[in-house]
């Protein structure tokens, strides 16, 4: 019997996908896993898209908000293009409308099935795990996956205390790192401040951080790469209070590669996301292809 097709809509689906084997016709346009190149893209942003001549996160976070009161969608489906391809599955998500597309029943092509990724939690991951794997005939794929997360997070090496941790999942404005990301600074051996697992991410007010008085800031501004946040969280510790927090003194902010980390609930991203938290929290070195540390010289400037 042939593998099914599947077909990605958010760049989650494609890493799931890619960890238990799957065989991927189509993606969306932020699929930046190895097996999502030179494949057919199949979703497009309607909101400009961060990069160095464009809108800044202030002004993201308007056209957002803005889109979202009026209800219009962020982000539009190539429905010519998915029928074309097929798919005996179609791999969405039902957590954030702001994140990447969703699909519709009116979306899908004649046969496919729809499957919705909808983990806000490490326990909704393993649901997801087992859902797509359970719809694409290869259940054992996914219980071997999920034994993968178990052993790693059971290998990590904590720090003996419990350092106060915040997560910035976003800078203009304030945003606290909400839903997996508490759970993954637990794991790493952190108390994550002003949210817990589960809660979405929410804004919050530079008073209500500074006086939350963290022993380590941790910036992941969501679908940031490692170089974008660091020059964000550089900007902001000149034009906020960010800086003058006393962890960024001492030198415990750093800013982190979220897209493959942070960003995305995935296989992946929990084991290494868990794995840099740990290390951050211990005073270890990361891996400079994860974070880097916002210098206290630029802390201060």
């Amino acid at each position: 019997m042939r593998s099914p097709r599947i077909a990605c809509l958010v760049p989650a689906a494609t890493d799931l996908a890619a960890c238990l084997g799957l065989d991927v016709v189509g993606v969306s346009h932020e699929c930046d896993h190895a097996i999502a190149r030179g494949l057919p893209v199949l979703t497009r942003s309607r909101i400009a898209a961060m990069h160095p001549q464009g809108p800044g996160p202030a002004e993201i976070d308007l056209q957002v908000s803005a889109a979202v009161a009026a209800g219009e969608p962020l982000y539009a489906v190539d429905r010519e293009a998915l029928a074309r391809l097929s798919p005996d599955l179609v791999l969405s998500q039902a957590i954030c409308d702001v994140c990447a597309a969703r699909a519709e029943a009116c979306d899908l092509p004649a046969g496919a099935r729809l499957v919705e990724l909808a983990a806000t939690s490490l326990t909704g991951l393993a649901d997801d795990v087992r859902a797509v794997a359970e719809a694409a005939g290869v259940p054992e794929r996914g219980e071997a996956c999920l034994a993968d997360i178990a052993a790693h997070h059971a290998a990590l090496v904590r720090p003996l205390d419990r350092p106060r941790t915040l997560a910035l999942e976003w800078g203009s404005p304030p945003f606290l790192g909400g839903h997996w990301v508490p759970e993954l600074v637990a794991l790493g051996g952190g108390e994550h401040l002003l949210s817990g697992t589960g809660q979405p991410s929410r804004r919050a007010g530079w008073d209500e951080i500074a006086a939350a008085d963290p022993d380590l800031v941790v910036f992941m501004p969501c679908g940031y790469d490692l170089a974008a946040a660091a020059a964000e969280a550089e900007e902001l510790c000149r034009r906020t209070p960010l800086g003058r927090l006393r962890c960024a003194r001492d030198g415990q902010l750093w800013a982190v590669d979220a897209v493959r980390l942070f960003s995305r609930c995935t296989p992946q991203s929990v084991i290494h996301g868990a794995a840099l938290l740990a290390a951050l929290l211990r005073g270890d070195q990361p891996p400079i292809a994860w974070a880097c540390r916002i210098e206290s010289t630029t802390a201060l400037s």
